[in-house]
């Protein structure tokens, strides 16, 4: 038996103030927040606001938000770097194209500065939230932040909620890839991006994964979408109003059942709203729509993101749940299922295309391996942030969606899905089935697994049942109850009733 889940939704809507992209811009960016607030005044749920350092000195922001918010508005503070924040800490802002406000990492995020110049900049961040508000914030957002900032907003400011973007690839100017899929974690004090795994490594703030992605559709964009979708030019899988998925009504239905269905294990969660640089498009009726669909779940419960953080340190205390995002019915005409389970140790996505079954995205979390930034400066306009891949088909492989993955079975049929306690889930099918628990993954009835890993870089070997991995100077394992082979790039591992065991290096 597993235990009631907790179901959250945080509406969360962030404030820039400088958008140079757009000669209208100034006069939408403040009428489209001012919509947003007086929308979700009117609907009387609780939502949070993320004021961006610009907008923190726009008195047409501070104004609306200290004399019209009321008692179910929670402000925070958003983090990408601006000019006038740069400028009040006596740095350049290098943006190739003359911005105030630039989307490359390059000048517009924490990694991008040397690490000592982080500090400054986030202390005149706090320094000036305070100044508006009174205090400082007690959420802060950002697409992403680097490992030092989060700590120090943890340690010195006492920020209680972190929010992060979800899994993407060479999206806008970073790839996030093999995370904590969906829902909250709390993190490596090496590495904002991975798990924890022991109390004294572990940063004591969640980190909450934005935009509710799709399990079917997010991870590997157009690779297992219908011709008829494709044409749509789909590109973002996740709640955002402005976009495709967003707006459509049977996609919104779907991926709400992925995050609030009956298959919730432990913590249910999706963020919804808008950023107000898309003030031009009508993201009002879509998010109203959410909301409105949202009520009729009695489970969920709208929260501002601080009390999210806080119902969900009361239930979990100060270790990452294990949690599932199953997507077991598709939106549009391709037959496709997935499930997704992740917890402190590993993310795991197994995936149904058709008749073959596989293992789309198997990573190891170590809370030992920093971030590439944590004592580096990131000097390019692109930034990745990375776990450990023991099975990797974005990065690793160009290949057709029939070649790809560790296979599990080629004649296989529709899976279902069902939770075995707090910590461990079953997925079955044709009298096979795979079990995920925090150690491990089980399975039954799979005599054969095999994977080309076609484009892979890390260096493998196989040697006896395990396959031993070395990614970027970190050495990792695979360990199985089988054998293992590795011919050129395939892998193939054979036995009775199978297991697959990640291992850190440190792990005795």
């Amino acid at each position: 038996m597993h235990s009631e889940p907790m179901k959250s939704v945080n509406i969360m809507n962030f404030v820039r103030q400088c958008e140079p992209r757009d000669a209208e811009i100034d006069r939408i960016l403040f009428q489209t927040t001012k919509k947003q607030l007086e929308l979700l005044q009117a609907l009387q749920v609780p939502h949070t606001f993320l004021l961006q350092y610009d907008a923190l000195c726009d008195e047409r922001f501070v104004t609306l938000f200290k004399e019209g918010a009321d008692d179910h508005t929670e402000t925070g503070f958003w983090y990408e770097i601006v000019e006038p924040l740069t400028t009040a800490c006596s740095m350049n802002y290098e943006s190739a194209n003359g911005w105030t406000w630039d989307w490359h990492i390059k000048p517009g995020f924490s990694m991008a500065y040397a690490p000592k110049d982080r500090d400054v900049l986030i202390d005149e961040a706090m320094r000036k939230y305070k100044e508006v508000f009174g205090k400082y914030p007690e959420v802060v957002g950002s697409w992403l932040i680097d490992t030092r900032t989060a700590c120090r907003l943890a340690d010195v400011y006492g920020v209680k909620c972190l929010c992060i973007c979800r899994d993407q690839t060479n999206t806008d100017a970073y790839s996030l890839v093999g995370g904590y899929f969906n829902g909250a974690y709390y993190p490596s004090r090496n590495n904002i991006f991975t798990p924890a795994q022991t109390r004294e490594n572990t940063l004591d703030v969640p980190v909450f994964r934005l935009l509710g992605p799709s399990p079917i559709h997010n991870y590997d964009g157009k690779k297992f979408i219908a011709k008829e979708t494709a044409e749509k030019n789909v590109i973002f899988w996740t709640l955002e109003p402005v976009w495709f998925a967003g707006e459509s009504e049977a996609l919104e239905s779907a991926l709400l059942d992925c995050f609030f269905g009956s298959d919730v294990l432990n913590f249910g969660y999706a963020q919804i709203g808008q950023e107000n640089s898309f003030g031009g498009s009508d993201i009002l009726s879509p998010l109203r729509r959410q909301i409105e669909t949202l009520r009729q779940n009695k489970d969920v419960r709208f929260e501002k993101m601080s009390e999210t953080a806080a119902r969900f340190r009361e239930r979990f205390g100060s270790e990452t749940p294990p949690t599932v995002t199953v997507g077991l019915k598709n939106w549009d005409t391709e037959d496709l299922q997935s499930v997704y389970y992740q917890c402190r140790n590993y993310v795991a996505n197994l995936f149904r295309d058709g008749k073959r079954i596989f293992l789309r995205a198997f990573y190891l979390f170590d809370e030992t391996v920093p971030e590439h930034y944590l004592n580096e400066t990131c000097n390019s306009f692109f930034a990745l942030y990375e776990n450990l891949p023991l099975v990797d088909t974005v990065v690793w492989a160009e290949g057709v969606r029939e070649n790809i993955g560790l296979t599990l079975d080629e004649n296989g049929g529709s899976i279902s899905f069902e939770p075995l306690s707090d910590t461990a889930v079953r997925v079955s099918w044709n009298g096979k089935a795979v079990v995920f628990t925090e150690d491990g993954i089980e399975t039954t009835g799979i005599p054969v697994m095999t994977y080309d890993l076609m484009h892979k870089e890390a260096e493998l070997q196989a040697e006896g049942s395990a396959v031993h991995y070395l990614y970027k100077g970190t050495p990792y394992t695979l360990e199985t109850n089988g054998s293992v082979t590795l011919e050129g790039n395939v892998l193939t591992i054979r036995g009775e009733a199978l297991t697959l065991t990640p291992k850190r290096a440190q792990t005795p």
